[in-house]
């Protein structure tokens, strides 16, 4: 559970990690539209439950890079 970052030289890197969601994945990363936050969702939160409501949303504050 990462969102990971391609530099200017082309190097994947990770940006953040989600810890406990093991049987989950992140959905939706989106910027908000001034760029200052960053939203993603764990589709099926920390149960990994498929079809449960155990999912979560998160929002990560910059500054950020454009």
């Amino acid at each position: 559970m990462e969102i990971n970052l391609i530099t200017t030289d082309g190097v994947v890197t990770p940006f953040l990690r989600v810890v406990g969601h093991d049987e989950s994945e992140m959905t939706g990363p989106a910027f908000s539209p001034d760029g200052s936050r960053l939203y993603f969702s764990s589709q099926r939160g920390k149960s990994g439950f498929i079809g449960g409501t155990d999912g979560y949303t998160f929002e990560v504050t910059g500054p950020f890079r454009r």
